[in-house]
């Protein structure tokens, strides 16, 4: 990114993203649109993104950044921990700002918002069943099916909690996700 005005526009466009997508449908929005809120010109959007696909794939990747800061995969010890940890991570982010990610969710649900979430879980997934290697139990299942499974259980299950409003809190939920995983 750089200097300080490319900062400035990169943050500015993400707010601007991030308030429409609580009002309407990402399909809906329009380049101006962002724009307008940002407060920028068109070719200054234009200087940095192509489209507002690529802004709205900055902007998961800087909210994934966000959630997974103070994330360290390698303090981990055991597949177990690793999944309560991230779960509870997400939980925690995701239920600081509920109402806005509800709004998010319910103005996005059917649109390609929830699959670039579900692909960086299958991301993280993979890194830490190719970290376990041979130690992993589910050796004759593909890594890729594993981690499309876990993945989409757990994105499901979130995108349940947000959706309903439902009154599990945080702890609560992550243990009981867990617990479904490894089957306690």
């Amino acid at each position: 990114m750089g200097d300080l005005r490319t900062l400035r526009t990169y943050t500015l466009l993400k707010k601007a993203l991030l308030e429409l997508l609580s009002k309407q449908s990402f399909d809906s929005i329009k380049v101006n649109d962002i724009c307008n809120v940002a407060m920028i010109h068109r070719t200054t959007f234009y200087t940095h993104f192509s489209d507002k696909y690529e802004l709205l794939d900055y902007v998961i990747k800087s909210l994934e950044e966000d959630l997974l800061s103070g994330f360290d995969v390698t303090q981990y010890s055991s597949s177990r921990d690793f999944y309560k940890g991230l779960i509870d991570n997400l939980l925690e982010f995701l239920g600081a700002n509920k109402v806005f990610f509800k709004n998010i969710l319910n103005n996005n649900y059917n649109s390609g918002i929830i699959t670039v979430f579900h692909d960086s879980a299958i991301k993280h997934i993979l890194e830490l069943i190719e970290k376990e290697g041979s130690n992993n139990r589910k050796n004759r299942v593909p890594p890729v099916v594993v981690s499309e499974f876990y993945a989409g259980a757990v994105t499901s299950t979130i995108l349940w909690w947000l959706k309903t409003n439902s009154n599990i809190s945080e702890k609560d939920l992550c243990n009981y996700i867990v617990s479904l995983i490894f089957g306690d």
